[in-house]
């Protein structure tokens, strides 16, 4: 419901209010995107994995067994994946795609210019992120603080490339590891009584986020913070400086300046605010 909710409204956002095509708001589609995409689902994967390992070696997770490879948990599996694939699809595309853009278009005045423009929407677009968790179970002010940094390592990859493939990816990822994988509360949400690994996680709330979530604990904040670093080195060995791209101001290509016409393939590799 929530996903053809927002679909039906972005539709008429970007034809009524915005008067540009869907795919400037980060889905201009190629190999390039999927395999953003691919980038993002791997990442995701690393950093959950990661804070795992950490909770294992620490001796906080007891691993009782592994699930049952049988029909029945791998169809559960594929249902939470698809439910995973489509809150990423639907959280990045408003928080991101949608708000982050507006945001930074309508930001890009006065003093601000286009790298504070962007800079100031990436901070706005991340505290609501946050703040649209507060509502979760067990959710506190730390979790909330946490989430933001969270946003902004969502939209660190939004701003870097241009696109939604990554952020979509990672966003994806991370939760369907977080729960129906390794069994960790996603947000303060209980996924499934049966993950793939089961484990009992007896570690301190201060660093595990206790029945929130590792996104609530510092082993959350580690993460997000290594994500970050990954975004910016592997940025940069893409020959890319340090930047932000000017996609999402209505001078770029794909604006509704210009007829919303070009896609990756005009896209200027200088088309780049500098940080």
């Amino acid at each position: 419901t929530n996903t053809l909710g927002l679909a039906t409204a972005l539709v008429i956002a970007a034809r009524v209010g915005d008067r540009r095509p869907l795919a400037d708001y980060g889905f201009h589609l190629g190999r390039t995107w999927w395999r953003q995409v691919a980038l993002g689902v791997g990442l995701g994967v690393a950093l959950m994995g990661g804070i795992f390992a950490v909770t294992w070696a620490a001796g906080w997770a007891r691993v009782e067994a592994f699930a049952v490879a049988d029909r029945a948990t791998w169809a559960a599996l594929g249902r939470w994946a698809v439910a995973f694939a489509l809150v990423a699809w639907y959280e990045e595309t408003f928080v991101r795609g949608y708000l982050l853009r507006n945001l930074a278009e309508g930001l890009n005045v006065g003093p601000l210019g286009p790298t504070g423009g962007l800079l100031s929407a990436w901070v706005i677009s991340s505290a609501l992120f946050g703040l649209l968790h507060l509502g979760n179970p067990h959710a506190t002010w730390v979790s909330t603080a946490n989430l933001v940094l969270a946003g902004l390592l969502l939209g660190l990859g939004y701003l870097l490339t241009g696109e939604l493939a990554l952020p979509i990816g990672l966003h994806f990822a991370w939760n369907f590891m977080e729960g129906p994988v390794l069994g960790f509360p996603v947000s303060g949400l209980q996924t499934t009584p049966t993950p793939l690994v089961r484990a009992t996680y007896t570690g301190p709330d201060l660093w595990l986020g206790g029945a929130f979530g590792p996104e609530a604990g510092l082993l959350g904040l580690l993460a997000t913070f290594l994500g970050m670093v990954f975004l910016v080195i592997w940025a940069q060995r893409r020959g890319q400086t340090l930047a932000l791209h000017l996609a999402v101001y209505p001078s770029g290509p794909g604006s509704p300046d210009d007829g919303g016409q070009a896609g990756d393939a005009e896209r200027p590799e200088g088309a780049l605010s500098s940080l």
